[in-house]
C-alpha cells in the first residue's frame, strides 16, 4: 500500500514524472515490480476499503443521518469502485488501439485505470472528512483529468490522438464511478 499511496501523491504533485516513475516501477528490470494484479490486492483494494469506510465520518458533522443510510453508502463506494475498474478497462481494451502507438497493453491500461481510480478515491475520502458540499470539491476530478492528460506519454499515445484519448480516459475512466453511484445511489 505505502508504493501505491508514494506513486498517487507523486501523480498529485508531478504528474509527469509521477507517470515516469510508474513506468520505472513496472519494468522487468525494477527493483521491486508493480504489476496490476500487486497494485490493484496491495494498494487499490485496501483504498476503496478505506474510501467506503470514510463514509462513517459523515457522522460527525451531520447528526441527522442514520447507521443504516451511512451503511449503504459504505457498500455501494466500496461496489462502485470495484466495478469501475474492471468496466474501464473493458472500455479501454475495447477503443484504445487506434489511439496509441504500438499494439494494446494490458498491463499499461490497468495500471493507468488503477492510478485513476486511487485519485477518485483520495477525493472520496476527503468529501466524506469534511463538512463542505461535493459541489466545492467538483474541481479535483478536473485535476485527475489533466493527471490523465499528462499519462499520455505514459500510455503511448499518439500526439495527433491526444485529444480522442482524452475522451476515452474521462468517458471511460473517470466518468464511470459517478454514474454507477448516481445509478445505485437511485435504486437503494
Amino acid at each position: 500500500m505505502k508504493h501505491y499511496l508514494k506513486y498517487l501523491f507523486q501523480l498529485i504533485l508531478s504528474p509527469r514524472n509521477g507517470w515516469e516513475d510508474i513506468d520505472k516501477a513496472s519494468s522487468s528490470s525494477a527493483k521491486i515490480r508493480l504489476t496490476p494484479a500487486v497494485i490493484a490486492t496491495k494498494g487499490y483494494y485496501p483504498l476503496i476499503a478505506v474510501a467506503a469506510m470514510s463514509v462513517f465520518a459523515q457522522a460527525l458533522f451531520r447528526h441527522h443521518i442514520v447507521f443504516l443510510t451511512l451503511f449503504m453508502r459504505m457498500i455501494i463506494t466500496f461496489v462502485v469502485y470495484f466495478i469501475s475498474y474492471f468496466f474501464s478497462i473493458f472500455v479501454l481494451s475495447m477503443a484504445i488501439e487506434p489511439v496509441i502507438d504500438g499494439e494494446y497493453d494490458e498491463a499499461r491500461c490497468q495500471t493507468f485505470t488503477l492510478y485513476t481510480l486511487g485519485l477518485l478515491a483520495l477525493i472520496t475520502i476527503i468529501e466524506n472528512f469534511l463538512p463542505i458540499t461535493a459541489l466545492v470539491l467538483f474541481f479535483l476530478p478536473c485535476y485527475v483529468a489533466l493527471i490523465q492528460w499528462k499519462g499520455c506519454e505514459y500510455m503511448h499515445v499518439r500526439p495527433e490522438r491526444t485529444g480522442h484519448f482524452m475522451m476515452l480516459a474521462i468517458l471511460g475512466v473517470l466518468l464511470p464511478p459517478y454514474i454507477f453511484y448516481f445509478i445505485f445511489s437511485v435504486i437503494f
